[in-house]
């Protein structure tokens, strides 16, 4: 038997009944070693859908980070809002009241 050509396929799961594959197909050429042609071929693939697979897992989790640090800054603009959103009455000022002896006590030190 003469092996002409090889292929190596790898399939990774992506965790969200996804898949992605990545296959490779290599002549051999005369003379070359079959074994070290699909050793090197798998090396290939192995290494190729490693970075793949780290790639896509990065982008989930920067996704995520963006998601979550959207809803933190909606939770801040809700914050904002509160706060700047309604002018304080004037004629409200949010103290406990003082007896009259009490400022007289305060104004005495002024």
């Amino acid at each position: 038997m003469r092996i002409k050509t090889i292929s190596y396929k790898r399939v990774i799961n992506l965790g969200n009944y996804e898949n992605k594959h990545l296959e490779l197909f290599a002549e051999i050429e005369d003379g070359e070693d079959v074994e070290v042609a699909i050793s090197s071929l798998a090396e290939l693939v192995e290494r190729k859908a490693r970075e793949s697979f780290e790639l896509i897992f990065d982008i989930r989790e920067l996704k995520d980070k963006r998601r979550e640090l959207s809803k933190e800054v909606e939770k801040l603009k809700a914050e904002k809002d509160k706060l700047t959103g309604e002018e304080p009455d004037p004629d409200h000022i949010p103290f406990d009241q003082m007896n009259q002896a009490q400022l007289d006590e305060v104004n005495k030190n002024f």
